[in-house]
């Protein structure tokens, strides 16, 4: 299969969901979501999230199919009463490009969202446009090129006030290479709303079909103060339908998620230790998630 060029959202995805998916225990939340598709290209997807303070959020968001148009009209809405309504289409105008028109509540704001995505043999591109807030609207918009395994991408976040104070709000770039043992890439983030400036690089390899191993390390340049962070992980299956996960990191968090996946149902249980505070509050905490299908 030739090699193509991922999205920017997708730079380094196999090390970044290594080392943060499947560890509800770093939130301290609780998960049960149920997923069901009927005849009539209609799915349903309904999730009860318990968060860190007790209290319990629920979603439920129907989906249809517009075959004709390789379309999706879904929509999201919120015991919080949050509601989103969401209509996708993909490649029907020309093939690799997505369009995607959103309406969303945010607070006392009704916000409406239009994007494009396009994927090439030799390039990524996407870009979205938001209005409807109070305080302004935001640009944002990502480039990936590459070919025979090297990436080059970058992406930014620039805010237009509405009270003439626009800025650029966050520019990310990253370069990588891969295949389909390992990855490795150096990255660079300048966050202007927290002054900061953040490098870092990251490696993942697979080491066989069961055994896979991560590493993330990163510093911020503009405060001398602060370490470096360095975080390592593993997974390994160890059956078929189950395996196990485990991090730990240079600020003294160990993570440790159990997943097992039975005929119609997947569950991942999950647990944290601050060991450089294990007599403090919360210093252990643990979180689940159960999923129907």
């Amino acid at each position: 299969m030739p090699f193509r060029p991922v999205l920017y959202k997708d730079l380094n995805k196999r090390n970044n969901d290594l080392l943060t998916k499947e560890f509800p225990s770093e939130k301290r939340e609780n998960k049960v979501d149920w997923k069901g598709e009927t005849s009539a290209n209609v799915s349903f997807e309904t999730s009860l999230l318990q968060k860190a303070d007790g209290s319990i959020l629920g979603t439920f968001i129907p989906k249809y199919r517009v075959k004709d148009w390789n379309a999706t009209v879904s929509a999201e809405l919120k015991t919080n009463k949050d509601f989103k309504a969401e209509v996708i289409i993909e490649d029907h105008f020309t093939p690799g490009l997505k369009s995607t028109l959103t309406g969303e509540s945010k607070g006392e704001d009704l916000v409406g969202t239009v994007g494009v995505e396009y994927k090439h043999e030799l390039a990524t591109f996407t870009t979205s446009v938001d209005y409807g807030s109070a305080a302004g609207s935001s640009i944002k918009s990502s480039t990936v090129v590459g070919t025979q395994g090297f990436q080059l991408g970058a992406q930014f976040e620039y805010f237009i006030g509405a009270s003439n104070d626009s800025s650029l709000k966050e520019f990310n770039s990253t370069a990588s290479y891969g295949n389909d043992e390992f990855d490795v890439s150096v990255y660079g983030k300048i966050v202007n709303e927290k002054d900061s400036t953040i490098l870092g690089a990251n490696y993942f390899q697979k080491v066989n079909s069961d055994v896979m191993v991560g590493a993330d390390i990163s510093f911020d340049t503009q405060n001398a103060d602060v370490k470096p962070k360095l975080t390592a992980g593993a997974q390994y299956k160890f059956d078929p339908e189950a395996l196990i996960k485990t991090k730990f990191d240079t600020n003294g968090k160990l993570g440790v998620s159990y997943q097992q996946k039975f005929k119609s149902s997947r569950l991942v249980l999950a647990g944290t230790i601050d060991t450089n505070n294990l007599s403090g509050k919360n210093s252990s905490t643990i979180g689940f998630n159960l999923s129907l299908f």
